[in-house]
């Protein structure tokens, strides 16, 4: 028989005083979406002036993911040991400087060469996500993850708007120079940005959860990795705990980290999910303007314009998977994140499809606007779904973990152009017109894909909660009251 536990949590306060973090947060995954949306704007400047073919141009962004796995190995390591925010504006730095590189370059070995260090700039978000659980009450983490992602959508508008007129100005290199001055100054806008205690939250939620249990016992002081299952306001049960042993220390290496982590069954699930599904998203932000140029014949500042409308569309996508995950879980939901993630997925597929198989924009447009929103719905849930379940010792580490497996995402535009290469070559001369249309189409139905993968999750996710529920209880019990929790200033949360 199946024993439950019933948590009940009271609101934390929350604040505004970490507004200003999360832009700096939000503005360096900006950088990461400006480059892909550059490069998106280049493809056809690309092409012509290096005699490359769309197979080998939709390879660019793989490679450079893959830089960005082997740069986030450092990156996670310099957030456990040194000041956050000051490696941030390093690496935003670095960053500025490749993408300069890369234009300056008259050959496509420098060009390339360029390409990889900039990819290896790329490798932020273990320190992002380290430092914005350091900033954000547990029970806004999905909200707070919403508003941090939706910096992506900022940089897609101003790459593709900005970049789109100035190709049209000065050639596509200017796609790449845009950047670099917006790029240094995210970086040193990050080194003013206050610097959070490490496990701040912690300790602040353990004091807000005074008073007594359900049936009259002591309320248990539970730490914040313990995000899905606590709450604000209400009550969830949870299953018995799976079995496992306790998490190693935060000074454990990779490898070790990694053992632990594999046995955490639905971190893998909305890891996988979240691999299979952004093919998509990846692909889409890559060919998505020449899409728009050969299919339906429009200047790269027009096609940049409407690939906005996917973009508008992707903006309120990902704030409201975010808002919509966590009230559900606030109103008792344990799977709340699951639903959203998998319906998400599979709605996405249903309307994107038919909007790229039509040729007619008024047909297209509204489609795709819609698409948007499910695109990106999943987003902040899923990530913030694959941090509930890892305790917080091996948060940067978990982080480090998932970006590499997601690598795998960026093969997105390698498969759109191996797919439109494959097409063309049976259209009897029709070009790659036909070829990319189709070939984004048939792309399409991965993103359902992901959210089958993650319903799997559904038996999983509740039980690797409360395993984590368990550990943050016996570790506090251990480890005693903290009067500096108590005394801890009010939390802040998501503008």
């Amino acid at each position: 028989m199946t024993l439950t536990r019933r948590l009940r949590v009271s609101a934390p306060r929350t604040g505004t005083g970490g507004a200003v973090a999360l832009i700096a947060l939000a503005a360096s995954t900006m950088l990461i979406q400006g480059d892909q949306s550059a490069l998106a704007q280049a493809v056809h400047g690309i092409e012509h002036t290096f005699r490359l073919s769309d197979q080998v141009v939709g390879l660019i962004p793989l490679i450079m993911a893959a830089c960005a796995s082997i740069g986030a190995i450092p990156v996670g390591v310099l957030a456990d040991r040194r000041r956050r925010t000051w490696v941030l504006a390093g690496v935003c730095a670095l960053w500025a400087v490749g993408m300069g590189a890369g234009v300056a370059a008259d050959t496509f070995a420098l060009f390339i060469v360029a390409r990889l260090a900039t990819g290896a700039a790329e490798g932020t978000p273990p320190v992002a996500i380290s430092l914005l659980s350091d900033y954000f009450p547990v029970r806004r983490r999905s909200e707070a993850m919403g508003v941090y992602q939706a910096g992506a959508i900022v940089g897609a508008f101003i790459g593709l708007l900005g970049g789109g007129v100035a190709v049209q100005i000065g050639g596509w290199q200017w796609a790449f120079w845009i950047w670099v001055p917006i790029g240094l100054a995210v970086a040193a806008f990050c080194l003013f940005v206050r610097e959070p205690l490490r496990g701040h939250q912690d300790a602040q939620f353990e004091a807000m959860l005074g008073g007594r249990g359900s049936r009259g016992e002591p309320a248990v002081a539970l730490s914040a990795p313990d995000a899905s299952a606590l709450a604000s306001g209400g009550v969830l049960e949870l299953p018995e705990p799976r079995r496992g042993p306790p998490p190693p220390e935060s000074d454990v290496s990779l490898l070790e980290a990694l053992r632990y982590l594999m046995r955490i069954p639905s971190m893998w699930f909305g890891t996988l999910s979240l691999a299979v599904s952004q093919l998509l998203l990846y692909g889409l932000s890559f060919w998505g303007v020449t899409y728009f140029e050969r299919v339906h014949h429009l200047g790269p500042a027009l096609a940049g314009a409407l690939v906005t409308v996917l973009g508008a569309g992707s903006a309120i996508g990902i704030l409201a998977g975010g808002f919509l995950s966590d009230r559900l879980l606030r109103h008792g939901h344990v799977n709340a994140r699951v639903y959203v993630v998998a319906y998400g997925s599979i709605g996405a597929t249903l309307v994107l499809a038919p909007a790229f198989a039509s040729t007619n924009l008024w047909v297209s447009a509204p489609l795709i606007f819609v698409g948007g929103i499910l695109l990106t719905l999943p987003i902040a849930p899923a990530e913030a779904l694959c941090t509930d379940v890892v305790p917080h010792q091996l948060r940067g580490r978990g982080a480090t973990v998932r970006q590499i497996v997601r690598t795998v995402s960026y093969a997105g535009p390698y498969l759109i152009g191996l797919a439109s290469v494959a097409i063309s070559s049976r259209a009897d001369g029709q070009s790659t017109t036909v070829g990319l249309h189709w070939g984004v189409v048939a792309v399409c139905p991965l993103y359902a894909l992901g959210g089958l993968i993650m319903l799997l999750a559904l038996r999983s996710y509740p039980r690797d909660i409360a395993y984590v529920v368990q550990y943050a209880r016996s570790s506090a019990a251990a480890r005693g009251p903290d009067p500096d929790a108590v005394a801890g200033a009010a939390e802040p949360g998501p503008p």
